[in-house]
């Protein structure tokens, strides 16, 4: 495992996203209501940046053609999205937030 430092807990509100950029990846990290979650910032359908989108409760709207995903699992929530998003583990440690960048 090779867990990266991605944010500091107070930089992300509740309801919130940040894109952070990885050598291999754009990743989304997301502040619901029951916790932080890590997925690829990059819509599967239309390669648009997600956290450009909206935040509602585990589900992300792409801003493109509207599609969503569950910030949960990374799987498609509606169409035109079939394919799942990569999920990273994320823990939250003393104020900051850490992903295992290599899920």
């Amino acid at each position: 495992m090779a867990w990266i430092k991605v944010a500091d807990v107070a930089e992300i509100g509740v309801g919130e996203m940040k894109r952070v950029e990885l050598p291999y990846d754009d990743v989304a990290i997301y502040h619901a209501e029951d916790g932080f979650y890590a997925t690829s910032d990059v819509c599967t359908h239309a390669a648009q940046s997600l956290t450009e989108g909206r935040l509602e409760g585990h589900i992300v709207h792409c801003p493109r053609h509207g599609g969503k995903f569950d910030i949960r699992t990374g799987e498609p929530k509606s169409l035109p999205c079939v394919i799942p998003l990569q999920t990273y583990p994320v823990e939250v440690r003393g104020g900051e937030v850490w992903i295992d960048d290599e899920g």
